[in-house]
């Protein structure tokens, strides 16, 4: 069950993450061209961008699945709850990880930083506190 509910977060989290794409493409009307500049010859930038869509719910999907196997073995040696979740450590686990990644991408990218905060509030959201909370309902 646990590894469902991670395959449901991981898609839900896919959406966002492409809705997230959608809205960063449409304001930078110009990264047709910027990739195309960079990308190397017979790859188009089309091409990429159509990969991403087909790549990112798999991947993301793949990733609910590392996450709710990591959430089984958690829930096995600490399944006290916390923090509006069924489990305090996996939340915890989930908050630092996202406050980590989301402060290293602010110091790289700080032009998209209401976006990485949005995509990071999702991710903590989803992974910590709905993935147990899924996984709890059986």
């Amino acid at each position: 069950m646990d590894v469902l509910a991670g395959v449901i977060c991981g898609l839900v989290m896919g959406t966002i993450l492409l809705g997230a794409g959608v809205y960063f493409v449409s304001r930078n009307r110009d990264i047709y061209d910027r990739l195309a500049d960079r990308l190397p010859k017979g790859l188009t930038p089309t091409m990429v961008l159509l990969g991403a869509v087909f790549g990112i719910p798999p991947a993301s999907g793949l990733l609910g699945i590392i996450l709710g196997l990591i959430y089984n073995v958690i829930e096995g040696s600490s399944p006290d709850g916390g923090l509006g979740s069924s489990n305090y450590i996996f939340t915890l686990a989930i908050l630092c990880i996202t406050a980590l990644v989301a402060f290293i991408w602010f110091l790289i990218r700080r032009r998209i930083a209401l976006l990485s905060l949005i995509i990071s509030l999702s991710f903590a959201g989803i992974f910590g506190w709905l993935l147990p909370v899924l996984a709890a309902w059986r």
